[in-house]
């Protein structure tokens, strides 16, 4: 069976080139299609084959700056033809690249990881403008899909209103890299923070309300900060055993898929998160607890996590149902029965 795989765009390592990772990994010789490829970007399986692109990879390098030509993005998902000697597409879609063209009977199987109108916001005018032209087209591409897996049940829903049915198949994660270890190993005495788009302003007030805890702060150090808090974006073979060490995960980020707070879980400790960033989807239940960002930033530490207690094996083993095997199986199962 020849298999092609497309994305929306291919321009820097982040969770959702995970996702397309292990596709890359199970179709070796599956050609790539997408909006948008810086070359060498993304080390690994993905680039062991021929990708195929549109003009935007000459005008990006940022998955931002994809938006500024929603004008344009029907007639070039349109101008990138996937031919029909492909018995079928394995789409990994932020809620735009299912939308290439391809041959009536080929079958289409898109996942669909993020929905773009869901996660951002149009920026000026001219977004604004074209915003509901871009959502349009993806609605209507999404309705010639032979099957559609919804990251999540906040995704199943919006499609659902717009007559389109879905399953949910989470994604994943590197759970086996984050252990519970044995208790008593590590102390929990850290405070460890993934700062996200927070202001340097809003950062400084955090640790000045954190005085006299350890605290450890996840990216590159900011100037005006002193450098011994920031840990950059260490391997899990290193992260693993701080998480152990942590205290509790303060959550500030942004990401789609709150990854690092899951590894916490999977290592058996406690997660306070920001409810503006809507991650409850993938943190809701046992192991975190939600405050506004204002309330985070200005609270006591003791009083939040006051009667916070956890049971670390139930915790851990809840991260299960984001195991890579899980996910790829899914997949596998799906890709055999079309061959029937």
């Amino acid at each position: 069976m020849k298999v092609a795989l497309s994305t929306d765009w291919v321009l820097k390592r982040d969770h959702g080139i995970e996702m397309l990772d292990l596709m890359a990994e199970l179709y070796r010789e599956a050609e790539l299609y997408t909006l948008a490829h810086v070359p060498k970007a993304v080390l690994g399986p993905i680039e062991e084959r021929p990708i195929r692109s549109t003009f935007l990879s000459k005008k990006v390098t940022e998955p931002s700056e994809i938006f500024k030509y929603l004008f344009a993005l029907p007639s070039t998902l349109k101008g990138l033809f996937i031919p029909c000697s492909v018995d079928v597409i394995i789409n990994i879609s932020r809620g735009l690249s299912h939308g290439f063209k391809k041959c009536d009977k080929t079958p289409l199987l898109s996942y669909v990881y993020d929905l773009f109108w869901l996660s951002r916001e149009p920026q000026g005018l001219k977004q604004r403008l074209f915003w509901g032209q871009a959502k349009s087209f993806a609605l209507k591409e999404f309705k010639k899909a032979s099957h559609i897996w919804a990251a999540n049940a906040d995704i199943q829903k919006e499609l659902a209103r717009h007559g389109i049915e879905s399953e949910v198949l989470e994604p994943f994660y590197k759970v086996e890299e984050f252990p519970l270890f044995p208790e008593n190993i590590f102390k929990r005495e850290v405070i460890m923070i993934e700062p996200g788009e927070l202001t340097d302003v809003e950062l400084e007030r955090l640790l000045l309300n954190l005085d006299g805890h350890k605290v450890r702060l996840l990216g590159d150090a900011r100037s005006g900060f002193d450098p011994a808090f920031f840990l950059g974006n260490p391997c899990a073979g290193e992260f693993a055993p701080m998480l152990a060490s942590s205290l509790v995960f303060m959550d500030f980020s942004r990401a789609v898929f709150p990854r690092n707070a899951l590894a916490m879980h999977s290592c058996g400790g406690r997660v306070l998160a920001a409810s503006e960033n809507k991650q409850q989807v993938y943190l809701e239940g046992e192991g975190t607890r939600f405050y506004s960002k204002a309330e985070l930033l200005n609270a006591n530490l003791d009083e939040l996590l006051k009667d916070f207690d956890v049971d670390s094996k139930k915790l851990h083993a809840s991260n299960n149902r984001f195991h890579g095997t899980r996910f790829k199986r899914k997949i596998e199962i799906k890709i055999s029965s079309l061959k029937e």
